[in-house]
């Protein structure tokens, strides 16, 4: 029995260097902050029907420019694996043609996986 006191006193003495008490309180009085501010936010967004359209926008519009940054990512990807397949001599050509097709094949699974 005093073993397992032991470890447990071992672990709590542990875990309370990992999260001081100053620590712990410091970041639940930033989350508290951060959800006042957000409240603020939210209050004048919906106070101004027009301005939180025109944030709305913009957000959505950000959202397209990643999602297009994302596409443009793939086209180099796809363009940066044709030029490497130029380089490949043209004996191993098909065989690394088959490998990479077997990989995209299955990072194209993984990601439509449910």
């Amino acid at each position: 029995m005093a073993k397992v006191d032991n470890k447990l006193l071992s672990l709590l003495e542990s875990g309370e260097e990992l999260m001081s008490t100053e620590n712990l309180i410091m970041e639940s009085v930033k989350d508290l902050i951060k959800d006042e501010i957000k409240e603020h936010i939210h209050e004048k967004l919906d106070e101004n029907e027009e301005l939180k359209a025109e944030f709305k926008k913009g957000v959505e519009m950000m959202l397209e420019a990643k999602a297009k940054e994302a596409f443009a990512y793939a086209v180099i990807a796809k363009a940066s694996t044709d030029l490497g397949m130029e380089l490949i001599p043209p004996k191993l050509k098909e065989e690394m043609r088959k490998k990479l097709s077997k990989v995209l094949e299955e990072e194209i699974e993984s990601i439509m996986a449910p």
